[in-house]
């Protein structure tokens, strides 16, 4: 659902307000608060589908031969789509066997200051803001709180925003021929991982302004656990008037979390999945606790892997969230929680190729 999305909605989230959530929140949802968190430093760069269906092609299975050449120039003018253009969407969300949520993303990404709106449009009205390399979450129910980056990581997934050149060596991208959404003809691609370790995705890109109108996210098995979908497409909305309506908010303050790098020795990650590396190790003091934080990703995909002192939950916890895994256990005198978007047993495997000392 979409609530894994909206940081408010399913005690993972409040950051103002982190000292109150964290008195009232679970464990897994405070790590999972903070494995989001991370994803915003490293990054601050026809009708509905029913779940049970799965999307069928030619290839189930991966061969460095389906590398489709024009899949990945139409994937890199996607990108530079989403970027760059002006447009106002109006779409849905679904995670398998929940009900869908819809919102609406307006955003001005022709001038240098890219500013975006994304308002959910059922229930309270949540609305997150970015302007000037700020996003402001505007809470009903919680405290509304600001925090540095520079795009709203609730509206597309990660591999929107993807270097595909870079991709190919562990990817397979295949063109799927044509297909429809919201009234408009689109290209169908299908991006594959080529191992068994990760999810895949197919997109549906615009023909003619070749934004992303439906994205799929498939399991091992072809079978959908998450779907974005376009509904309405206005790029005639009024923008001077979009414009104003950011520049005459007042915004919550901005929300700091101290964080230095980490210089612990005491473990290490002794296996990855093909194409994953990397980019940031972390220890946060958060509540007079140091949290060890080390966040990799290949691209599409990322975890982290979270080691603090050894609390009192004791139990091996396995949690499965849409498209994220959790995975929590002790280890000596350490607690340890690797949370990300990848299948349950790929993160298994990485826990158990970590290595103490």
């Amino acid at each position: 659902m979409i609530q894994t999305h909206f940081f408010s909605d399913f005690n993972n989230t409040s950051r103002l307000f982190l000292r109150q959530y964290f008195n009232r929140a679970k464990i897994l949802g405070f790590f999972f608060f903070l494995s989001c968190f991370i994803s915003f430093l490293c990054y601050a760069d026809n009708s509905n589908l029913a779940f049970s269906e799965t999307i069928n092609s030619s290839a189930e299975t991966s061969s460095p031969l389906l590398i489709d050449r024009s899949a990945v120039k139409l994937l890199n003018k996607m990108k530079a789509s989403v970027l760059d253009n002006d447009y106002k969407l109006y779409f849905i969300v679904q995670d398998e066997d929940e009900y869908p949520n819809s919102y609406q993303y307006t955003y001005v990404g022709s001038k240098i200051n890219k500013k975006g709106a994304l308002l959910s449009l059922e229930g309270s009205a949540k609305e997150i803001i970015l302007n000037d390399n700020i996003v402001s979450y505007f809470l009903i129910d919680s405290a509304s709180f600001s925090i540095a980056a520079n795009r709203i990581i609730e509206v597309f997934p990660d591999v929107i925003y993807s270097d595909f050149d870079s991709l190919i060596p562990n990817y397979d991208f295949i063109n799927l021929g044509k297909g429809r959404v919201a009234n408009r003809s689109c290209q169908l691609i299908r991006i594959i991982s080529k191992d068994k370790d990760r999810y895949s995705y197919v997109i549906w890109i615009d023909d003619e302004n070749f934004l992303p109108l439906r994205i799929d996210l498939l399991d091992l098995n072809s079978k959908i656990i998450n779907q974005k979908k376009v509904l309405v497409v206005d790029f005639d909305f009024n923008k001077q008037k979009f414009e104003d309506y950011i520049a005459d908010r007042v915004y919550p303050i901005l929300y700091p979390i101290d964080k230095e790098d980490s210089d612990r020795k005491d473990w290490q990650v002794t296996w990855l999945p093909k194409g994953f590396k990397r980019i940031d190790t972390y220890n946060i003091n958060f509540q007079e606790s140091n949290i060890d934080t080390q966040h990799f990703t290949d691209g599409i995909f990322s975890f982290t892997i979270n080691v603090s002192k050894r609390t009192q939950y004791d139990k091996v916890n396995l949690s499965i969230q849409g498209d994220r895994s959790i995975y929590s256990y002790n280890q000596g005198n350490l607690n340890i929680i690797i949370i990300g978007n990848l299948p349950a047993e790929t993160i298994k495997q990485i826990a158990y190729h970590l290595k103490f000392k």
